[in-house]
């Protein structure tokens, strides 16, 4: 039996901790009772998180290689000053693809286990496994690019090779949905003109995120959450809104705080349109799920505009 864990259900905060150390190879044991039945969602919500943040560091990072590169070009920075930060940028990418790779093999056992608990088809679980081991040839192939041996080539190659079963026998290759599955982890509300037709209505990529996120933190049992726990959540899902000129604009106007913003905006138009219900006490407000199958319609809806390879069930 796993070793119950030294945090409850609702301290997102110490499960990230706890969460990172059981990365380390000498806290493997850890996994047992994070992928346990009453803790596998909660792990899986960590672990989106973890990879949000990550994919936000990622962006700076590769930002300030950038600029460092546009300055030597322009002379505002001597060519070893590059030189050194180029350096520096090579030795944390290397980190971040290791870093990446056990990344995406927790957030793969995470994922299975969540379907496994909500039983999902058996052929959608197949084809999720497929793309799992799709993104772990991927992840390898980033990870060791220019150090490759013959077999590292003939192994990536499959990924151009291999067929992604679809139920019109359209003709993908497993690259595709590696990319489609990439575009996904991604947040929603980067895609810029991606607004899609639901129920009448135009949707944001923003409110597809807040969904998701909703989705997440909630189920058929427990389909109410604590709005302050959503808020928090959210708030480190989107790191880059606090340093946004409307931000900035909102902080002057002591108006709120932005994200909290656009967070209540979604809110807004999901309760609008029937998904989901506000309710607010002396001391608590909480957000219920009242549809849970249109919002999962609405990320598929997303999915098939942007992602177009998910279509096995179609």
């Amino acid at each position: 039996m796993p070793n119950p864990l030294p945090y409850d259900l609702t301290n997102d905060e110490a499960a990230e901790h706890y969460i990172r150390d059981a990365f380390r190879p000498h806290h493997r044991g850890r996994w047992d009772a994070l992928l346990a039945d009453d803790r596998v969602s909660q792990t899986y919500r960590v672990l989106k998180i973890i990879e949000a943040n990550a994919a936000h560091g990622s962006t700076l990072r590769r930002d300030k290689i950038k600029l460092a590169e546009k300055q030597r070009d322009a002379g505002l920075m001597t060519a070893l000053e590059y030189a050194s930060q180029y350096r520096e940028f090579i030795a944390w990418r290397e980190r971040a693809s290791l870093f990446n790779i056990v990344l995406h093999q927790h957030l793969a056992q995470a994922a299975d286990r969540v379907r496994k608990l909500y039983r999902d088809s058996v052929v959608e679980t197949l084809r999720d496994s497929l793309l799992a081991l799709a993104v772990a040839v991927d992840d390898h192939g980033q990870a060791h690019i220019g150090e490759e041996s013959l077999a590292d080539t003939a192994l990536w190659a499959r990924l151009q090779l291999l067929p992604w079963p679809t139920s019109d026998n359209a003709s993908y290759q497993l690259a595709d949905a590696v990319a489609a599955e990439r575009g996904r982890r991604g947040a929603a509300r980067h895609i810029k003109d991606g607004l899609i037709d639901f129920q009448g209505t135009q949707v944001t990529g923003e409110t597809v995120d807040i969904a998701d996120l909703i989705l997440e933190i909630t189920d058929h049992a427990q389909p109410t959450c604590d709005r302050t726990h959503l808020i928090e959540l959210w708030h480190q899902r989107t790191p880059d809104l606090l340093d946004s000129p409307a931000a900035e604009i909102a902080a002057l106007k002591r108006s709120g705080r932005y994200s909290t913003q656009r967070l209540s905006k979604s809110l807004t138009y999901l309760e609008s349109q029937g998904l989901i219900v506000r309710t607010s006490a002396e001391k608590t407000a909480e957000v219920t799920v009242i549809n849970r199958a249109a919002l999962l319609t609405l990320r598929r809806l997303w999915d098939n505009e942007h992602f177009p390879l998910d279509n096995v069930n179609e």
